[in-house]
């Protein structure tokens, strides 16, 4: 807790000392916002008072002898857009500040890509919004999770220890496959899977615009209903800004990035560029966990009176060392046990591609109507490679029946140095329109989602040196095609009651069709559709201009994953060891219903109430919510062979929880901001058969959700200095759902520091920005996870710098 009270005291003492002191100044310079050069001759006023002046020769102004207060600083010029900022000045105090003006004849009208993007005081949704400038902060190597953590109900771990790569989040205790991910409103969670895969978008961070995250159920039209919640993610909206950024950073476990960022600007009154190359190259905390990731992000708009067009293509080939397996609790504070991967193999490596093509096209067909079109194409390929020594031959099906001269019982005969690649490709396109009508504060949208996705996974032995018969290099063992049919239809309305009132109504149809065909050796082929209605009903209530009140409830359900209904992949495994099979109701003749699933959809009521309060430099919120479920997918305890969770459905569940957030400015460019969520996670109702009898959880904690969890940021930023820390607190949580004492990831506080400074025309024309960041600033050995017996470390005390130019 070092952090907080550090936090605490800097706090204390910066107020008490502003509020002691005499009238204050104010003075800044005033630049171009593309070229930052000075702007002499500026018109600076506080509207509304008699205090105002014009920019000297090096865009500099000064106002004194200026009464404690907040005023509106209103700076403009010919040629540029005005610019307005709120300034809080306190007694005897001197604020210095830096104002860009943009040229006025870039005018870009970005599009509108998230339907139902939460709003303060209009939209009765819980949620935060991470900014440009938080993020271009705070991004370095680190995947878009671990930027996200510090906001409310948030935790991640990475199973490097760095957070690169597999890096992992979750939102109030559900992980990836219970929350939507969106980058400009298309749906980014596997549909067979429901995963996140946050490595196939590496370095995507570097060309957002923001993040939106919203908590709770209904709170997302596009990709799977969210449950946990659902992350938006803009990236740039090619406004206002011509610029060359070239950066390469260094840091510890021999961690490396090189990236080349270009925004054009407005060109010819209508287009507009943006492209990003970068390069991440890190060893990994753990042992053998490194990364070598390379990624590409281009954006081309156009911009007309009426109608603007985007298209985007983003993705990087990346190639990375397997550490998906934990270690034991008894080795999260050995600083050398802690570090090993028990996947021990070199060979064993991913490589993969999954370019991204959006096409984004908005046209405002009159001033209270427009039209939203997005089309999208996403490209998957690649491999990982595994240890297969654990594996018999039968398991290759390399037995004589299907023509392989095994002499011996192939359930015993096992390959000492077997790989296996395995290899899947993806294909995915879909088309999302909108249609959206707004007037005198009525908001109606209408809109749908058509998505088609096909799948090929297959695997074989890459390597058997020591193989007693001959099997040809390209024989699978086993082999299907998956596919899934997504169509979505949906309603919002959003109705004003008055000046302090608003209603808000949504309804979702989605339809879901899962397939699985053309499997090698056994030919299984099924079809399952599922048919969801989901509603959404809210109050928004503005008491007055700093205190609102909402409240809302919304009912969903999703669908089990593909791998819950079969596992086609593992169908070989030998029959000795329990047999995998299609996980359908059995007929009396033997044969599977294939109409009849025994993992039925998971379904939830969440209702969710908070109030906020903002003035000046305070805000402040507060929200529960109460999640009711029936049948929910929940962690088991146990691990699949790739250590990702055994799921199953738990009859009667409930999550209940007070989230708090605030922000608080007590002198120019400091800022505190604070969170804190309190919940509690247990099964209603639960009998569990996973260790042979059945055994009853009623009144368990559910595996997987801490019931405490605290941030605190303290940031400074003057001209061009930054510097940040931030402390978070992740409290107990059980790693089964047993009450098993020994089977807990123990609570943790971390903290971080994050400082840089812009050398202004620091060489020639060239600005110069230097970088560093502090992760794990107090050397806490933790867990930042668990599954069952498996824990996964976050790193010791780390380090990365960076130099940035900004050309």
């Amino acid at each position: 807790m070092r952090a907080c009270v550090l936090a605490l005291l800097f706090f204390l003492g910066s107020a008490r000392l502003a509020f002691s002191q005499q009238p204050g100044a104010l003075s800044g310079t005033v630049v171009d916002a593309t070229s930052r050069r000075s702007l002499p001759g500026a018109n600076v006023v506080l509207t509304g008072t008699a205090f105002g002046t014009v920019t000297g020769p090096q865009g500099e102004f000064r106002l004194e002898a200026l009464p404690a207060g907040t005023y509106r600083l209103q700076v403009s010029t010919l040629g540029y857009l005005s610019a307005t900022r709120s300034i809080t000045l306190y007694p005897d105090s001197t604020i210095s500040i830096e104002v860009p003006l943009t040229p006025s004849m870039i005018q870009v009208q970005p599009i509108t890509v998230t339907a139902t993007r939460g709003r303060e005081g209009e939209t009765p949704v819980t949620f935060s919004t991470l900014e440009r400038e938080e993020i271009r902060d705070r991004h370095t190597t680190q995947d878009i999770p671990v930027l996200l953590s510090e906001l409310p109900s948030m935790t991640t771990y990475s199973e490097s220890g760095n957070n690169i790569g597999y890096t992992h989040l979750n939102i109030r205790g559900f992980d990836s496959r219970r929350v939507a991910v969106m980058v400009n409103g298309i749906p980014q969670n596997d549909p067979e899977d429901h995963n996140v895969y946050w490595l196939d978008m590496p370095d995507l961070a570097g060309s957002v615009e923001d993040i939106q995250v919203q908590r709770g159920a209904g709170s997302a039209f596009y990709g799977p209903p969210a449950i946990g919640g659902s992350v938006n993610i803009v990236t740039t909206t090619f406004w206002n800004e011509r610029l060359i950024e070239l950066s390469l950073g260094a840091g510890s476990y021999n961690t490396r990035k090189y990236a080349a960022s270009f925004s054009s600007g407005l060109l010819g009154g209508h287009y507009a560029v943006h492209a990003r190359l970068s390069k991440t190259l890190s060893d990994g905390y753990r042992d053998r966990a490194w990364v070598d990731f390379n990624s590409y992000f281009l954006g081309i708009m156009r911009t007309d009176e009426t109608m603007t067009t985007q298209i985007n293509i983003f993705g990087g080939p990346i190639s990375d060392g397997l550490a998906y397996l934990g270690i034991p609790k008894s080795d999260v504070e050995d600083r050398t046990k802690r570090r090993a991967n028990p996947i021990a193999r070199p060979e064993e490596m991913e490589e993969f591609s999954q370019p991204h093509y959006e096409l984004l096209h908005e046209w405002r067909i009159s001033p209270t109507l427009t039209l939203n079109n997005a089309l999208f194409f996403v490209s998957g390929n690649g491999y990982f490679d595994y240890d297969g020594s654990w594996a018999p031959y039968s398991y290759y099906r390399i037995t004589p029946e299907n023509g392989f001269p095994v002499q011996g019982d192939p359930d015993t005969l096992f390959i000492p140095d077997a790989l296996i690649r395995a290899q899947v490709t993806n294909r995915q396109y879909g088309w999302l329109p909108r249609l959206t009508w707004r007037s005198e504060g009525n908001e109606l949208i209408v809109g749908g989602e058509f998505r088609v996705h096909r799948s090929l996974h297959w695997g074989r032995l890459q390597y058997a040196g020591r193989l007693s018969v001959p099997v040809p290099y390209d024989y699978r063992y086993y082999e299907y095609s998956g596919a899934k049919d997504i169509i979505s239809l949906y309603g919002h309305s959003l109705t004003p009651l008055g000046h302090s009132l608003g209603i808000l109504a949504e309804l979702q149809f989605v339809y879901n069709r899962y397939r699985l065909f053309d499997e090698k050796h056994i030919g299984t082929s099924f079809a399952v559709p599922y048919f969801f209605l989901n509603p959404r009903l809210g109050l928004n209530i503005t008491l007055d201009s700093r205190w609102a009140l909402y409240v809302s409830g919304a009912y969903t359900s999703r669908e089990p994953r593909l791998k819950n209904l079969y596992d086609a992949a593992e169908a070989s495994t030998p029959s000795a060891w329990g047999p995998v099979v299609p996980q359908f109701q059995v007929r009396p003749d033997g044969s599977y219903d294939f109409s009849q699933p025994l993992v039925t959809p998971e379904s939830l009521f969440d209702l969710e109430w908070g109030v906020t309060f903002a003035a000046d430099n305070i805000r402040l919120s507060g929200n529960a919510y109460w999640m009711e479920f029936t049948d929910e997918i929940v962690k088991t305890g146990q691990v699949d062979r790739f250590g990702q969770p055994v799921t199953g459905n738990a009859e009667r569940t409930r999550h209940v929880g007070l989230e708090l957030s605030g922000r608080f400015t007590p002198a120019p460019g400091l800022e505190l901001v604070a969170t804190g969520t309190i919940s509690r996670n247990r099964f209603v109702r639960h009998t569990d058969f996973s260790t042979g009898a059945p055994l009853a959880l009623d009144g368990n904690p559910i595996a997987g959700f801490p019931d405490l969890l605290g941030t605190v940021r303290l940031s400074y930023r003057r001209d061009a200095f930054m510097l940040a820390v931030t402390g978070r607190y992740v409290g107990r949580q059980n790693t089964d759902n047993f009450r098993n004492a020994a089977n807990t990831v123990d609570p943790f506080f971390l903290s971080n520091f994050w400082g840089s400074y812009r050398f202004i025309d620091g060489l020639g024309d060239v600005d110069i920005e230097v970088r560093v960041q502090v992760n794990n600033l107090f050397d806490t050995l933790y867990a930042a996870y668990g599954e069952g017996e498996q824990y996964f470390v976050g790193a010791e005390r780390n380090v990365f710098f960076s130099l940035v130019l900004h050309l």
